[in-house]
């Protein structure tokens, strides 16, 4: 099975149209390179606005990806919490972020998604995630990182945790007979690796990383870890950091897509392409040169 792996999209028609543009090539591409199934890992909007869930879905109709068989999405912080746009709104977000009714933000992004949701199996009857779909040989495994709100450990939303229900759902999955003889492929939002700081980074870029090391971080890897080790996950597919790359951590293959419609320093935007096999999996990237008239537009947000 073909697949394409995206991610952090940041969706708004009124703001960003550039990025729907981009979102645009990328599913062309898809087709060119005749995909048979995509998984966007999150932030599928920047706001979590319904009109901005409403211009995803349309999408997604568009090029008849609403199917089970044909895409499965997970969600990011940005489709439950949203985002500051400007570097003022910072002050005041934590209070908006207080403010969101979780649940009923899940249950919104499952709503729009709702068909590709079908065919999923879930432990608990229940709750949308954690879930397990399976088509052929693959077993999609897909978690929800974002944590609830909390003035110390996620004042503005960006920060990811399993909760104890949805962890101790996981450890079930990959107990299950479900996953027996499957090619397993984790769908989660939160990043794994450490961010990385420049040596030539002055007082300012060390300030923001020392921000953005304690706002965009995934609590309790450890234990994660473990469990993808002892469920032998083929490997991990995220976004949230806006780069794109691949990285092994704890003898774990992980693939990060959270660059995907945001340019790299060539003017080229980028996708995962898996090839799966019976007991491998062949990883390519795919570089795509953005139109010209969109190349300025494209900023990057957190």
């Amino acid at each position: 099975m073909r697949i394409a792996h995206i991610s952090d999209l940041h969706l708004n028609p009124d703001y960003f149209p550039e990025r729907t543009e981009a979102f645009y090539q990328i599913l062309e591409k898809c087709r060119t390179l005749a995909v048979d199934h995509i998984v966007i890992t999150g932030d599928i909007t920047n706001q979590a606005k319904t009109k901005e869930f409403e211009h995803a879905r349309s999408i997604l109709k568009e090029f008849d990806l609403l199917d089970p068989a044909k895409l499965t999405v997970t969600i990011g912080n940005h489709d439950i919490y949203g985002g500051p746009y400007h570097a003022e709104d910072v002050l005041s977000f934590p209070g908006f972020c207080k403010g969101t009714d979780y649940d009923s933000k899940v249950k919104e992004f499952y709503s729009t998604f709702r068909e590709t949701f079908d065919d999923c199996k879930y432990v608990s009857g229940t709750s949308v995630f954690p879930f397990v779909k399976i088509i052929r040989d693959v077993a999609f495994v897909g978690i929800n990182s974002v944590a609830q709100w909390s003035s110390l450990k996620n004042p503005i939303g960006s920060n990811g945790d399993i909760g104890k229900h949805q962890y101790q759902q996981l450890k079930k999955i990959f107990a299950s007979e479900i996953l027996k003889g499957k090619t397993i492929l984790v769908l989660i939002h939160h990043h794994f690796n450490k961010i990385e700081q420049k040596k030539s980074a002055g007082k300012l870029q060390r300030l923001w990383h020392t921000i953005e090391s304690s706002t965009m971080k995934l609590w309790k890897k450890k234990r994660l870890f473990q469990l993808f080790n002892d469920g032998k996950v083929g490997k991990v597919l995220h976004g949230h950091l806006h780069s794109h790359n691949h990285y092994t951590r704890k003898n774990i293959d992980f693939l990060n897509a959270g660059g995907t419609v945001f340019t790299d320093s060539h003017g080229n935007h980028s996708f995962h392409l898996l090839d799966t096999h019976q007991k491998s999996i062949d990883h390519t990237n795919v570089r795509i040169s953005i139109s010209k008239q969109f190349k300025k537009a494209l900023v990057n947000v957190k």
